[in-house]
């Protein structure tokens, strides 16, 4: 039997529904046995919803982000975005789902170190064939929206772990994308950093009306969320909204 939490009930297919995982299974191979990494997990994720995913490590948090962001695919199940059923998609197809629906956030930056701020932004453009000249307008004014413009001529070595991180959210936002998948964006900042960063993320979820799912291991960053989903073995065993929380 799936662990179904659907929060709340969804009536057809629903224009307001963004993400929909139904039954979703991820094994891996470990000698002659297979390691369940998910275990028939459903989910709902609604356009505009922020949604928190937390457990233990090992749990099946980042396998999961990875099959919403197309990087990984499952072995039983179905994932759905935007009305694209990503297992039955091409590998052409998961590459244009990655760079036009997706913007990633890491925790470790995963920024280019030859390349300056300005030109780690552009990345994704680039990639999605975007004109020289718009890539550059887009990526200093992303820049200047995470008040990072002063620093755009800057390599990674020459920012710090928050201006890293503000970087890679500008660059996350390249391809206007419609949801985020954030990887404990904020475990390798200082506890003040972190709060700033997780503060300009909400600033600009609330203003795009983007769509967010993060991992994260620490409870004040999920309190930020509408819901906080909690994985243990491979499914989701609990739901929380946030409003329900006590002050």
């Amino acid at each position: 039997m799936s662990t179904s939490l659907l929060s709340p009930p969804v009536v057809g297919s629903g224009t307001d529904v963004l993400v929909r995982g139904e039954g979703l299974t991820r094994h891996y191979g470990m000698g002659k046995s297979e390691v369940p990494a998910l275990d028939l997990v459903d989910l709902v994720v609604r356009r505009g919803e922020f949604v928190a995913l937390v457990g233990a490590s090992g749990s099946g948090k980042s396998t999961l982000l990875n099959m919403l962001g197309g990087l990984d695919r499952p072995t039983g199940g179905r994932i759905v975005i935007e009305g694209v059923s990503l297992g039955e998609t091409s590998e052409a197809e998961l590459v244009h789902h990655r760079r036009r629906r997706i913007g990633f956030i890491f925790q470790s930056f995963n920024l280019l170190p030859t390349l300056t701020a300005v030109e780690n932004v552009e990345m994704p453009m680039m990639l999605a064939e975007t004109g020289r000249a718009a890539r550059r307008q887009r990526a200093l004014a992303l820049l200047d929206s995470v008040a990072l413009a002063a620093r755009a001529e800057h390599k990674p070595n020459e920012l710090s772990g928050g201006e890293k991180q503000r970087v890679a959210i500008a660059r996350a936002l390249a391809n206007e994308p419609t949801l985020l998948l954030a990887d404990e964006p904020t475990g390798n900042l200082d506890s003040r950093t972190g709060t700033a960063v997780l503060d300009l993320l909400c600033r600009i979820l609330r203003e795009r009306g983007l769509t967010m799912l993060i991992v994260t291991h620490d409870m004040q960053v999920a309190a930020k969320a509408d819901r906080i989903l909690t994985m243990r073995d491979g499914r989701i065993v609990s739901e929380t909204a946030t409003s329900q929380l006590p002050a």
